[in-house]
């Protein structure tokens, strides 16, 4: 059994995972962990999972080294990102970083309704001011949403005019490509699946139609202090994750695919099946899960770690396609 990722959140705490017990004490899970029930493992009633909180113990943006040489490997802490109030769990992986255990959730506006300006102090070197309209060359030092009346809808064409401008899409609602029940979507957004961001948008504007291989974007929307991960191989820091996860950093298949997907979606790395976004289209939710990195591949691609049910592997994928993004502590 796969877990659905789940529909709620808690103001002021990072959501870590499941726990067996609800003083947190027993069996962890990754939100989208795999269960696997044999005969006779549970009593009549099944297993019973609670949420597993995390309170926020400062902000992102103060999140230092000593922080993170402080935390054993698999401790899990929470902080907040100063730009929205959004808190993450934050987890020191096998790799002896600290990365977020969930997906970014930065949107161009703040619960209150408030732009979300971005900085120098506040965002990791973002390349300001960015495109938000390819066609008409606005520019603003804020990530601009695919709802915005006044901007085009998210690209479909193959172009530097997709490629090169900002886009995000915070329009969770379309679960999956499958039937779910209603009562489960019925709240709206889901908030363990964070947003969709091109590559323009997840590396602030330095990631463009023109950047090829050998290439690795100098700043993204990641807070400061923070970073997104490179990507293309086995020396990347996606790559030196997977290997110390158990994979070889090259992509694993069948079998050992399989394997190693189910770590990746364990307990504290909670990479989740979030799909990815082409045109209007919300796809292999809950199936696959693309994460950008800082690496290009060639015109129109960027390599991407792709985590799917029976595979881990660096992937190629559209710049101007949504996906989601795990950041890293560290510049």
């Amino acid at each position: 059994v796969i877990f659905y990722a789940p529909n709620f959140s808690r103001a002021d705490y990072g959501f870590a995972g499941w726990n067996t017990r609800a003083d947190g004490t027993g069996t962890n899970y990754g939100p989208q962990a795999t269960i696997e029930f044999t005969a006779g493992a549970y009593s009549a009633g099944g297993l019973k999972l609670y949420a597993k909180w995390i309170a926020s113990a400062g902000n992102m943006q103060s999140f230092s080294s000593s922080n993170c040489n402080s935390m054993n490997i698999g401790d899990v802490t929470a902080r907040k990102d100063t730009r929205d109030n959004n808190v993450y769990a934050i987890a020191k992986l096998a790799d002896g970083k600290c990365w977020m255990i969930e997906n970014l959730r930065l949107a161009d506006k703040d619960s209150n309704n408030n732009d979300i300006i971005l900085n120098s102090s506040n965002t990791h070197n973002p390349s300001l001011p960015l495109t938000n309209d390819y066609a008409s060359s606005t520019t603003s030092n804020h990530l601009s949403p695919t709802t915005d009346p006044t901007q085009t809808a998210w690209c479909l064409d193959l172009s530097s005019a997709c490629d090169d401008q900002s886009k995000l899409n915070t329009d969770n609602t379309t679960l999956f490509t499958n039937n779910v029940a209603s009562s489960y979507n019925a709240e709206g957004n889901v908030y363990s699946y964070g947003n969709y961001y091109n590559w323009y948008s997840a590396t602030a504007g330095h990631g463009k139609y023109s950047s090829t291989t050998g290439f690795n974007a100098p700043g993204d929307v990641c807070p400061a202090g923070w970073h997104l991960p490179t990507g293309k191989d086995a020396t990347s820091e996606f790559g030196v994750l997977d290997i110390a996860l158990g994979g070889t950093g090259q992509g694993e298949t069948g079998n050992a695919g399989k394997i190693l997907s189910k770590t990746y979606r364990s307990y504290p790395n909670n990479f989740i099946f979030s799909g990815g976004l082409q045109g209007s289209s919300i796809n292999n939710r809950n199936s696959s899960g693309v994460y950008w990195s800082t690496s290009a591949n060639a015109m129109n691609y960027n390599y991407s770690w792709y985590v799917a049910v029976s595979q881990a592997t660096p992937n190629v994928h559209y710049k101007s396609s949504g996906k989601m993004m795990r950041c890293i502590a560290g510049t």
